[in-house]
């Protein structure tokens, strides 16, 4: 429903005012309000929504160009326009003087109907664009309000599904380093176990009194040995698997910054992975120099090597009966371009084209959640300010070329 256009008519003469009244009762969506005096007219601004004042110049005790002074002194009335009406006052100095008090018109009586009633509906259409260019900022002021909302929502839910992802990234790597402990551990005890029999078969020999040979004591050190080397070997093994992947899942789950040589990151997440593919025909082979320092965050880049391996053993190897992973690096600058490349299925052209959108996925109802390489593309272009591309291989796979910069560019905080 539109607003009701208020018109303030004042005049100290209440046939004028009655006149004006039935005029501007021609005007439809218009409400006359009449005042009698300038300090009626004052009061009645203050008491009731006024949007244009007819305001006659001559009256008693404060006349027209008074009370268009006391209008523009008060915030609420400064902006009414006001349309000066006078009957003698025509001279161009009374004029000048009424635009210099605000005034958007200065009328001589006797009126012309015509001209005033269309002076009024040009007032009323201002006003009435005036109402809906105001109503629109209101409105978009709300619709910024609710963007900003969803944005904070969105980026909530980013976070979470980055964090979703990165457990996802962590969970088989998790299980085949479980696995591959069980090996060492389980030997180390099979001959701790061994070793503590033999011993307690040596301390049953001195306990009887029975003269020890030479050739039972340099039998039994020789099985203590290889016993302590078996045991040496397993307990490295254990150790070396139990650093790579705390420093893996330290890595996986923050994303802190700090200098790292670009080889021992990937390094480190290759022999994880190595985990995962020791009972399959696929391999990682790694050509990356050392020497590539980089000021930067190697948990994302975890994050992201692990994707591409992921995504390489179920889609590139699938329905493959071997399977090689290549991984290269070189410095570009003030860059270094990794270059990841597998010897699979490739890509179809719209699979490249799609390949980085969020929830793509070719498993779809097969656990493919879509978000992986989504997730990758924002990491390398976001946090690690770099770029990263999906190409064909020659002659055949997949190859991602990813830029990294040397000096990832600095967080702002939100």
């Amino acid at each position: 429903m539109r607003e009701r256009f208020n018109i303030l008519v004042v005049d100290d003469n209440v046939n004028n005012r009655l006149t004006l009244r039935a005029l501007l009762g021609r005007l439809p969506g218009c409400g006359v309000i009449e005042a009698a005096s300038g300090a009626a007219c004052l009061l009645l601004t203050v008491e009731q929504e006024v949007h244009l004042i007819l305001l006659d110049v001559q009256m008693p005790e404060m006349d027209g160009f008074e009370t268009a002074l006391h209008l523009q002194m008060t915030e609420r009335t400064r902006n009414i326009p006001i349309v000066f009406v006078t009957a003698t006052l025509k001279a161009e100095e009374f004029s000048k003087r009424g635009y210099g008090l605000g005034a958007v018109d200065y009328l001589a009586k006797p009126l012309d109907d015509n001209l005033l009633l269309n002076r009024v509906r040009l007032y009323k259409s201002l006003h009435e664009r005036e109402a809906a260019l105001e109503k629109h900022a209101l409105d978009l002021q709300a619709s910024n309000e609710q963007l900003q909302e969803a944005l904070d929502r969105l980026r909530m839910t980013q976070d979470k599904l980055v964090q979703s992802e990165k457990l996802a990234a962590l969970s088989p790597i998790v299980a085949a380093v479980a696995h591959e402990l069980n090996t060492p551990i389980g030997n180390c005890m099979t001959v701790a176990s061994t070793l503590d029999a033999d011993i307690a078969e040596m301390e049953q020999i001195l306990n009887s009194g029975q003269p020890l040979k030479r050739s039972q004591l340099l039998e039994h050190l020789g099985r203590a040995r290889t016993a302590s080397q078996l045991m040496l070997r397993g307990m490295f093994r254990t150790a070396e698997l139990v650093s790579n992947f705390k420093q893996v899942a330290v890595d996986h789950a923050s994303s802190q910054r700090r200098t790292f040589d670009l080889k021992d990151i990937v390094s480190g997440v290759v022999i994880l992975m190595n985990t995962t593919l020791r009972k399959t025909p696929y391999k990682i082979a790694v050509n990356i120099p050392g020497g590539l320092w980089m000021d930067s965050y190697p948990g994302p880049l975890d994050q992201i090597l692990s994707n591409l391996i992921g995504n390489s053993v179920l889609h590139g190897f699938d329905g493959r009966s071997e399977g090689l992973i290549t991984l290269e690096a070189y410095a570009e600058g003030e860059n270094v371009r990794l270059i990841y490349r597998d010897d699979g299925n490739g890509m179809t052209d719209e699979v490249k084209q799609h390949v980085f959108d969020p929830f793509f996925t070719t498993r779809l109802g097969k656990g493919g959640s879509g978000l992986g390489m989504s997730i990758c593309y924002n990491l390398v272009t976001g946090l690690l300010g770099g770029t990263i591309e999906a190409a064909d291989g020659v002659p055949c796979g997949a190859v991602f070329n990813i830029v990294l910069a040397c000096k990832a560019p600095q967080v702002t905080p939100a």
